[in-house]
């Protein structure tokens, strides 16, 4: 599987010019899902009982703006990034539509996944099908994190409430749990967002107790995009570092350096410091060209042999996603016991 690798702050916004263009062009497709390449599977809507907390109407405040649900939704649409689809998984929420490339993860169930009435051949990277999400008749359209300015929320919110983000952040600082607990509420489901956050948080504790020798070492995790570079995943209050923290791991103080800009220089190459080393390398070639660079070869968790290496099209390197954007109530108990597979062997004492 193909895994999507975005560089953190590389996502630019569309004129809004440009924008308007391709709504109307959006406009004119098909809204049938044969004609709109979208694969229907028989099954439709679930949604588990309500737990009668949540009061409607309710006021959906996003950074771009407002919109109200009357009444519990129960037709979900679901654009964006893996954890939009991953919040209503771990609920048992079946949605009416998703995008294309969210079938594969290795957390997701494809028993689950097959129920969804209208999988989509668009991907994130294609004009949003405004006509296709409106031919699936949704009461709710999750896109967290995911839309790109006023225009698109006009437009989305045109067919339904949108659920977003109260306000922009970095994509590789959003809070997984915080969107866990906003598709709850909207759903009346907020003690079963609660409760999947908790048995998440607590499945990626749990190495901390089970992996004693990671207490006070620090990891640094980065990904070599080849041609463009570098970047530093473990930046201090990114996903990634709140992710290794909470397995045992103490906070890499080289860190800091890299919150603003991620991207590592290459002069600052012996910056990727620390008691494990962990690169996700785009192709073969690129690790080969890296590995064999004398500043890489001179890093002391490469000389010492506590260095990982792992190229995208190996197993189990969807990891790199997930350290990025994909962290979620399901893909993080996956990630921490891959990440704890990966480094397992290696000298800590």
């Amino acid at each position: 599987m193909a895994i999507p690798m975005f560089r953190r702050g590389r996502r630019n916004a569309v004129p809004a010019l440009a924008l308007a263009l391709l709504v109307a062009l959006a406009g004119c497709a098909s809204t049938g899902n044969e004609d709109a390449g979208g694969d229907t599977a028989a099954g439709g809507s679930a949604l588990p009982a309500a737990e009668g907390t949540t009061q409607y109407p309710l006021t959906l405040t996003t950074w771009a703006g407002e919109t109200t649900l009357q009444e519990r939704p129960e037709r979900i649409a679901v654009i964006g990034f893996s954890p939009n689809l991953d919040a209503l998984e771990a609920l048992g929420v079946t949605p009416v539509y998703t995008m294309a490339e969210e079938s594969e993860w290795p957390w997701r169930s494809p028993e689950w996944f097959s129920g969804i009435e209208t999988r989509d051949t668009a991907t994130r990277r294609d004009p949003i099908n405004f006509e296709g999400i409106a031919a699936t008749e949704p009461d709710l359209i999750i896109a967290t994190n995911f839309v790109q300015d006023e225009v698109t929320f006009e437009r989305l919110s045109s067919i339904a409430p949108v659920l977003e983000n109260p306000e922009q952040v970095p994509g590789d600082q959003i809070s997984w749990q915080e969107t866990q607990r906003m598709v709850g509420r909207a759903l009346d489901l907020p003690a079963a967002a609660d409760t999947v956050i908790t048995e998440a948080e607590q499945a990626v504790t749990a190495v901390a107790g089970e992996h004693p020798e990671y207490a006070g070492r620090t990891i640094t995790i980065a990904t070599d995009y080849t041609q463009s570079g570098i970047d530093y995943y473990t930046v201090t209050g990114g996903t990634a570092e709140r992710i290794v923290t909470a397995m045992g791991f103490a906070p890499n103080p080289l860190a800091e350096q890299f919150v603003a800009d991620a991207s590592v220089a290459d002069e600052q190459i012996g910056q990727l410091d620390g008691d494990v080393l962990v690169v996700f390398y785009n192709d073969a070639a690129g690790r080969e060209t890296r590995e064999s660079a004398p500043l890489f070869q001179a890093l002391p968790p490469v000389v010492e042999g506590r260095y990982v290496g792992v190229t995208i099209d190996e197993p189990g390197s969807e990891l790199t996603w997930v350290l990025r954007r994909g962290a979620s109530a399901t893909s993080l108990p996956w990630a921490a016991d891959e990440l704890t597979k990966r480094i397992d062997g290696l000298d800590l004492s």
